[in-house]
């Protein structure tokens, strides 16, 4: 199998642990599966929100205390190899949060993200989101 397709199938596992781990609510295991390495930048709405893991660590670290339930819903998902090493996966999603102190809302969008193998383990190298709905529920 040529090593692009061989890192798809790595990346689908990423991708797959990370929806696990967000709609269990597993907050450390989320933050654990970014990369710390320099150069890393998450991007929402085209602004850079996160230019580190311990900027992702302290979004994490607020759903964790003010976050009852929260769903995460991908659809059409896109995994593409680059190299033996990197892939990136496009999806489109809906998130639905229910806070601590009962406000419920859902968003929506596309997210593009890059995984790389750093020292035989895959991690979330930087990526994108972009909303394009926010709704509060009653």
């Amino acid at each position: 199998m040529p090593p692009n397709q061989a890192a798809m199938g790595d990346a689908r596992e990423v991708f797959t642990a990370y929806v696990e781990a967000f709609n269990s609510q597993q907050w450390a295991r989320v933050v654990a599966l970014y990369s710390d390495r320099p150069g890393f930048q998450w991007m929402e709405n085209g602004k850079v929100v996160y230019a580190s893991k311990d900027d992702v660590s302290k979004a994490y670290e607020w759903l964790r205390e003010h976050v009852r339930r929260a769903t995460y819903s991908p659809s059409d998902t896109n995994v593409t190899g680059l190299s033996g090493d990197t892939a990136q996966i496009a999806t489109r999603f809906t998130t639905s949060v229910e806070t601590a102190d009962g406000r419920k809302f859902v968003y929506s969008g596309d997210m593009r993200m890059e995984v790389r193998r750093e020292g035989g383990i895959w991690k979330i190298a930087g990526g994108e989101t972009r909303t394009s709905a926010s709704t509060a529920l009653p």
